[in-house]
């Protein structure tokens, strides 16, 4: 009861979350359900408290339209958040994956992106942040296909980078990051940096939902279009296993995915969608009204 009314650390005197709780109540319980199990205690006493059950509540995201709203915003006031937001509604990536992009995870002439890191920032940790691996059942990367318009802006923003390091007669190493905090990008941007700036900017605009709302809009967006093994192969849920079957290091359905999330954004309808518009049209012309094929498209 202590620990629920006033056990924060980061905040002295104020309540823990419920996940806290949730994950205190397991270490505690598993501690002691192996005393009682060796004969130290007589039974587990952490197996008579309930901790506080889940948030079953479902994370705001955005609108097709409040999407292509934020987008057009960042790019008229801000390039660089503009850049990392476009990113995070056409990937799905998490803000942490988007903050430890090198440049070499990057093929912009194949247009694919290679994922396999995430960068967590944290008094104590040396220079105050560590870029470690994602969790992965096999710790493998994962790729994913990048869209045309992605991809130009993407080297875009690598001149403005390599013309800031000219500046000071330096050049951008290759592993540099994408998103540096220095000219030199050997020091990534803080994803909770990010989350603030579009914080600023989706109040202005009147938006409800937060930054890592963009990746729930992917993946919700995507299942319209491609399977949902294609969803989790682009959005990294669990684990990805390679097979021999797949000519080229990016599967075809997820390019697909990557073209249709390359023009949502921009209102631009995709193949697909328009050809689903125009059998609809067909449809309804023969039967004379009747259900019409949903669009995938805007």
């Amino acid at each position: 009861m202590a620990l629920r009314k006033s056990g924060s650390l980061r905040k002295p005197g104020e309540p823990l979350s419920a996940s806290r709780l949730r994950d205190v109540h397991a270490v505690i319980s598993g501690a002691l359900g192996l005393a009682a199990r060796y004969g130290w205690i007589a039974y587990n006493p952490a197996a008579l408290m309930k901790p506080p059950a889940p948030d079953s509540t479902k994370r705001p995201m955005p609108t097709k339209m409040q999407a292509r709203q934020a987008l057009q915003a960042a790019a008229a006031k801000d390039p660089e958040l503009y850049l990392f937001l476009r990113l995070e509604a056409t990937t799905g990536l998490r803000p942490g994956e988007v903050c430890a992009l090198w440049w070499q995870d990057f093929d912009l002439d194949a247009g694919e992106l290679l994922i396999g890191h995430n960068v967590v920032h944290a008094k104590g940790l040396p220079d105050g942040y560590v870029r470690k691996r994602t969790r992965s059942r096999h710790g493998d990367d994962r790729p994913i296909a990048l869209g045309k318009a992605t991809t130009a802006l993407l080297r875009e923003h690598r001149a403005r980078c390599e013309a800031g390091a000219g500046e000071w007669d330096g050049e951008l190493a290759t592993d540099s990051y994408v998103f540096a905090a220095d000219q030199a990008g050997r020091r990534p941007l803080r994803a909770d940096t990010m989350t603030r700036r579009f914080g600023k900017l989706a109040k202005e605009l009147g938006h409800g939902y937060r930054l890592y709302g963009f990746r729930h809009f992917v993946a919700t967006q995507l299942g319209a279009v491609v399977t949902a093994a294609t969803v989790r192969e682009r959005m990294g849920h669990g684990s990805l296993q390679a097979t021999s079957g797949y000519v080229h290091r990016v599967s075809e359905a997820d390019r697909r995915a990557a073209r249709h999330m390359d023009a949502l954004p921009d209102g631009k309808p995709t193949k697909r969608a328009t050809t689903s518009r125009r059998r609809s049209r067909r449809g309804e012309g023969q039967a004379g009204g009747g259900l019409r094929v949903g669009s995938v498209g805007l």
